[in-house]
């Protein structure tokens, strides 16, 4: 019983983290760009991937930062790119 559970929660833990693909790519720019990417990411990777994905990144967009046009170029970019990294990984599995 002791094997199932620590195989489960090691399936969890591997399927909750970003593909591997993503850890390489990181914005360069103002604060509010990268910002902006790493909120947009966390979203893809929530529309793209299964329910523990949803659980761990949830959709991110800061009201704060609304009327700040380089805050949601990057959060576009980021939800595109990051989406479609995890659609390529296979990563919907859960």
């Amino acid at each position: 019983m002791k094997k199932i559970a620590l195989i489960i929660l090691l399936a969890c833990s591997v399927a909750a983290c970003r593909p591997a693909s993503l850890y390489m790519v990181g914005p360069s720019g103002p604060a509010e760009y990268q910002l902006g990417w790493e909120d947009g990411c966390d979203t893809g990777l929530s529309a793209q991937g299964g329910t523990v994905h949803k659980l761990m990144f949830g959709f991110k967009k800061r009201p704060e930062m609304g009327n700040n046009e380089l805050y949601k170029q990057a959060w576009n970019e980021g939800f595109t790119y990051c989406r479609f990294a995890m659609a390529r990984e296979g990563g919907d599995l859960f």
